[in-house]
């Protein structure tokens, strides 16, 4: 792999920010419904788990691309060969491609339910995918940059959950572990919507600046 030109590098603090704005999005809307149908009220451990986790994966993926190549397509190749690896980095393409349409019609879903219940699926979505193509084709650093401004924006509504916590009532957090281990699992694994996209680390790795900072 060619080496990346430090211009087009980002420093290691937006790293950050590249991976929260992928997982903070439509599946942050619904996991609460979805998990406490499995564990209950003992559904805030499987998001304790599920986020234990990912930091986990976290470590691993850093392992990988510290012990062999910089990025997830040449990783494949020094393990598995051109050809086995060239397959693997052909499906990975597909499951990308299979989290984008995910992604997207469950946004335009939203959309209808809340705003525009006739809206033209096809249509918005095309329109929407033209203003993606257009961002990414400015470079990196210009995707990084509508990352961070998705995730710092709408940090101010975190303020408002706060208004809400005089009227909690903590009660409902008892009985802890009143669900089996088995079912704490499932619902973590119900979870993966919510903290998908980090994957995408193994991807842009070489675009960030002192990489052994970004850790943090």
């Amino acid at each position: 792999m060619q080496s990346v030109p430090e211009n087009r590098k980002i420093s290691p603090s937006l790293v950050f920010f590249a991976i929260s704005s992928v997982q903070i999005g439509v599946g942050a809307l619904g996991f609460q419904r979805i998990i406490a149908k499995t564990a209950g009220y003992d559904a805030w451990i499987s998001v304790i788990i599920a986020g234990l986790a990912t930091n986990m994966i976290m470590w691993i993926m850093y392992k990988i691309v510290e012990l062999g190549k910089e990025d997830l397509g040449e990783n494949h190749r020094y393990v598995f060969g051109k050809w086995i690896g060239g397959i693997f980095n052909t499906f990975f393409i597909f499951y990308f491609i299979s989290f984008i349409i995910i992604v997207l019609r469950t946004y335009i879903e939203i959309v209808q339910v809340w705003m525009f219940p006739d809206l033209n699926v096809f249509m918005f979505a095309l329109f929407f995918l033209v203003l993606c193509i257009y961002i990414v084709r400015g470079g990196f650093r210009t995707v990084v940059g509508i990352a961070f401004f998705g995730v710092v924006l709408p940090s101010y509504l975190i303020i408002l959950f706060g208004f809400t916590i005089p009227y909690a009532d903590f009660h409902h957090f008892f009985p802890i572990f009143d669900h089996s281990l088995k079912d704490l699992i499932i619902a973590s694994k119900q979870m993966s919507l919510t903290y998908m996209g980090y994957e995408s680390f193994l991807i842009y790795y070489p675009f960030i600046k002192e990489k052994q900072k970004s850790k943090k």
